[in-house]
């Protein structure tokens, strides 16, 4: 009977603490970035904080100039657990990578492929169409990235 008593008392505990961690990581917000900031990835200054994008992991957040740039580490440190945002191209608000559709795009300046982000469907769409493109979400991106890694 003891022994029924200290496992209940275990798993209790143990379901409190995954819901304080679940809860912790949900809190989660991005810092600002600002036009001027290094790229942790390129070391190029961000130019459009609207393209920009931020992993926060480790108590430490990283901002990237862009989605396909922060694409490209991820891709380079695949063991790196980190919460990962985007910047709504047209409210310039962050969002969660995962919660947005992304169209691809040329850099005007390098010509390097890249991607706009959106937290809205419609928005994405009427951009893709602008760009003669389809809007693809965050795990496209990701898997372009280390397709890009491997040579393929």
């Amino acid at each position: 009977m003891r022994r029924l008593a200290l496992v209940l008392k275990r798993r209790i505990a143990l379901s409190a603490l995954a819901v304080f961690f679940a809860g912790a990581c949900s809190s989660v917000t991005p810092l600002p970035i600002h036009a001027g900031d290094l790229c942790f990835r390129c070391r190029r200054p961000i130019v459009d904080t609207r393209l920009a994008a931020q992993t926060i992991g480790g108590g430490l957040a990283s901002n990237f100039r862009t989605p396909g740039c922060l694409a490209k580490y991820l891709a380079d440190h695949p063991a790196e657990v980190n919460i990962v945002f985007v910047t709504d191209y047209a409210s310039g608000k962050m969002l969660l990578a995962q919660s947005a559709v992304f169209v691809p795009t040329l850099d005007r300046d390098n010509g390097e492929r890249d991607y706009i982000a959106f937290r809205d469907r419609a928005a994405a769409n009427t951009e893709a169409m602008a760009r003669q493109t389809s809007p693809v979400l965050w795990i496209d991106v990701l898997g372009q990235a280390k397709s890009d890694q491997r040579g393929n």
